[in-house]
């Protein structure tokens, strides 16, 4: 299994999303997803996604915020239509295979803004 994102897409979709502006606003951070055992960063400047991208170890040593799930709950997670407990990442995370860590100051202000994210990625994949 190989979850593919297109990070282009989801980043205009993101940063063109009303609801991801108004929860994002004044967010800066570093996220870094760990999609099984490949880390991605994801820079949020002033609100905006700034980038998002694949990244080797070394480089993802620097985040605030880290979520991190095996591939497999990653691919149920963003499924267009999620089974029970996968449709938000709290739920995921106290009931499936999903870790959030670093400084959490940085991740519960935001936390509408990372879920509304992660709707936004079910739509993109969804096409």
């Amino acid at each position: 299994m190989s979850l593919t994102l297109d990070y282009r897409l989801i980043i205009d979709s993101a940063n063109e999303d009303g609801e991801f502006k108004i929860a994002a606003r004044f967010w800066d951070a570093n996220v870094r997803l760990d999609v099984g055992e490949q880390p991605h960063i994801m820079r949020v400047r002033d609100g905006r996604v700034v980038s998002l991208c694949k990244c080797d170890s070394a480089e993802a040593a620097g985040y605030d915020v880290r979520i991190s799930a095996p591939e497999a709950d990653w691919e149920e997670l963003l499924r267009p239509v999620p089974r029970p407990f996968y449709q938000d990442l709290m739920a995921a995370s106290s009931r499936h295979g999903f870790r959030v860590e670093g400084h959490l100051v940085q991740f519960y202000p935001y936390y509408r803004a990372i879920n509304r994210l992660l709707e936004v990625i079910r739509e993109q994949r969804r096409g």
